[in-house]
């Protein structure tokens, strides 16, 4: 018991003597928000930095991973990529569209663009300009309600269609910056299917 007086009122000094210089508690309020503010740079730095699934395609500096079958609407996969440090795929030349066509098997699958927010003008989901496009035939429909961008697995094309139409049956989602800019086939090897 002594033992533990004896230690409390080393404290007890130790503490009116930091309160006394002034010096030392600038130096501590110092270091102090130095640490912060470098938990939370570093936090900032590397937040973003999420690895893709260990069966991702890696493709031209990305990785993709296809979610087939699984009939959810276009905001349900947008969220399914985002909770999983990904963001649904966005295309931005024909071999991308080729090797996404690929990955959908057949399968009607969502993309990453949407015109809700203005009928008429299409958007990618995370901001990018919305430059190529592969639209098919009497596409975008432009009907209300028709926001949201599909590929068709057999032909590559693109169609508009509403959030909840059943017929979509998967998504793909993209890491973008997570592989080698030469990663996946040559543009050679990603012809689309014949007419």
């Amino acid at each position: 018991m002594l033992f533990f007086n004896t230690y409390l009122n080393e404290l007890r000094i130790l503490h009116i003597s930091l309160i006394k210089n002034n010096y030392f508690m600038k130096q501590l309020s110092k270091t102090t928000l130095v640490y912060i503010l470098t938990f939370f740079i570093t936090g900032f730095l590397f937040a973003d930095k999420v690895e893709p699934p260990k069966d991702s395609v890696p493709f031209r500096g990305s990785h993709y991973k296809a979610f087939l079958d699984t009939n959810s609407t276009w905001w349900e996969a947008k969220f399914a990529c985002d909770d999983i440090g990904g963001e649904l795929v966005v295309i931005s030349s024909a071999p991308e569209n080729e090797f996404v066509r690929r990955m959908a098997k057949d399968n009607l699958v969502w993309l990453g663009g949407t015109d809700e927010f203005e009928e008429g003008k299409w958007t990618w989901d995370n901001g990018e300009p919305f430059k190529f496009k592969h639209w098919d035939e009497n596409q975008p429909a432009g009907t209300n309600g028709f926001n949201f961008l599909i590929l068709n697995g057999k032909n590559g094309k693109w169609a508009d269609t509403t959030d909840f139409s059943g017929k979509v049956k998967g998504y793909i989602c993209e890491w973008k910056g997570s592989a080698p800019k030469n990663a996946g086939p040559k543009d050679s090897e990603l012809k689309p299917p014949a007419k």
